[in-house]
């Protein structure tokens, strides 16, 4: 077994989002796996991006989000769950004045290069 405390884990802050890895590849069984912790700060438009070989899911914590997978869009809130997989263009907008939280399960990481290939360079507050 293994534990981990949320507040035990380092914040990465990016450019529209933060994340906190959980649980790395190393941590967990099989190759490939992670498990992290997402925040889109309120008013915020993450960047579109897709995955060339990790598939995603999404389970949401708190507060309420667009999610756009492809060319469908979804409203989120606490206890929805998605799964995103390989070559789907994703991205969350969280036009709300509270963050929005989610749990990220990713499957199928390469652990040799970085598998996200973003659409964009936008991002941010405002859009």
């Amino acid at each position: 077994m293994k534990h981990r405390t949320l507040s035990a884990v380092k914040k990465d802050i990016r450019k529209d989002y933060a994340k906190r890895v959980i649980f790395n590849a190393e941590e967990l069984p099989g190759s490939g796996h992670m498990l992290q912790e997402v925040t889109i700060p309120p008013h915020t438009r993450q960047r579109a991006h897709y995955h060339e070989t990790q598939t995603e899911i999404f389970f949401v914590l708190e507060g309420e989000s667009e999610i756009h997978i492809d060319d469908e869009q979804f409203r989120a809130g606490p206890g929805d769950a998605f799964v995103c997989s390989p070559g789907e263009v994703h991205f969350l907008h969280n036009r709300s004045a509270a963050p929005f939280r989610l749990l990220v399960m990713k499957i199928d990481r390469p652990a040799d290069h970085e598998d996200s290939v973003w659409m964009e360079e936008k991002g941010g507050s405002g859009q």
